[in-house]
């Protein structure tokens, strides 16, 4: 779908919020009922095959003409979940947020103004969603921005391309940034503004769940780095994998142990060739997480 860029549109009208949900309905209900319930921007709801009957649960709760509800039929990953909603967005701007952060209408409009006021070579904008960002106070350019929190100025999306499809989890964010730069457009992070961010809160976790995402996170830097080609030996996927093998070797603690196991282990397949997707369409290590799930 291609974004109206007329400048004549009233505030309400420039902007979609999209949010990516997965098991996150209390999360949302919490942090951005107050947004979504104030009926300024449309908002779209991308669940991403909930396994907790939260999608239905937010179709109920948030059932009015501003608001849509996109249900998949299997968890496909952030970026290419927020990329549903993306497709789906008409305005000149898009404003993509985590579940787990605090937003209010007042700041989202901030937000929004910002981005129409240097709407030069930039292509995205974002909140402080540290506090330390916000002391800073400014607005200033940056190499990358938090996935948590992005507003996109749709038409440069367009030009320079939604996120990755490849990638199931971490990094879709840090490859679209440096997308965003080698196009030759801006990133802003306005610190004077900020957006509360709870980290981690956005859907519950177990020792399996945090099994996928610590392989994926390996996979993933490996994919991003050799994408983008860097040169450092010890950010190549062999050199990845051997800092990880060390570290599983030598970490205290059992959960430490695993996770860089696990990291090794998406750092491998990549090594082998092995996309995050199985041949279906759904993310490696997604089968073992159901097995768990099923025990």
């Amino acid at each position: 779908m291609i974004a109206t860029t007329s400048n004549d549109l009233p505030m309400q009208e420039k902007l979609t919020i999209i949010i990516v949900s997965y098991n996150s309905g209390e999360i949302i209900s919490r942090c951005l009922d107050p947004l979504i319930n104030s009926h300024r921007y449309p908002v779209i709801i991308v669940d991403n095959c909930s396994s907790d009957g939260s999608g239905k649960a937010l179709e109920q709760k948030f059932n009015h003409q501003k608001t849509t509800i996109k249900h998949l039929p299997v968890n496909i990953g952030y970026g290419r979940a927020a990329n549903v909603g993306l497709s789906a967005t008409s305005t000149p701007y898009a404003l993509l947020l985590n579940p787990d952060l605090i937003a209010t209408i007042e700041d989202v409009d901030k937000l929004l103004q910002r981005a129409l006021a240097e709407s030069d070579q930039t292509a995205i904008w974002g909140p402080a969603t540290s506090l330390k960002e916000h002391e800073k106070d400014v607005s200033e350019s940056v190499e990358w921005i938090s996935g948590c929190a992005m507003l996109f100025d749709m038409k440069k999306l367009q030009h320079i391309g939604f996120f990755d499809e490849n990638i199931f989890l971490f990094f879709e964010e840090t490859d679209l940034c440096q997308r965003t730069i080698n196009a030759g457009f801006g990133i802003k992070r306005c610190n004077m503004i900020h957006f509360n961010h709870l980290a981690g809160k956005s859907s519950s976790s177990n020792d399996a769940i945090e099994h996928l995402k610590d392989w994926h996170y390996g996979w993933s830097r490996s994919y991003y780095f050799n994408k983008h080609q860097c040169r450092n030996e010890k950010r190549t996927p062999e050199g990845m994998l051997k800092t990880y093998k060390r570290k599983a070797l030598l970490a205290l603690g059992r959960s430490k142990r695993a996770k860089y196991r696990a990291h090794a282990k998406g750092a491998k397949a990549f090594l082998n060739g092995e996309p995050a997707f199985l041949e279906n369409g759904i993310p490696q290590e997604v089968a073992r997480l159901a097995l768990q799930d099923n025990g």
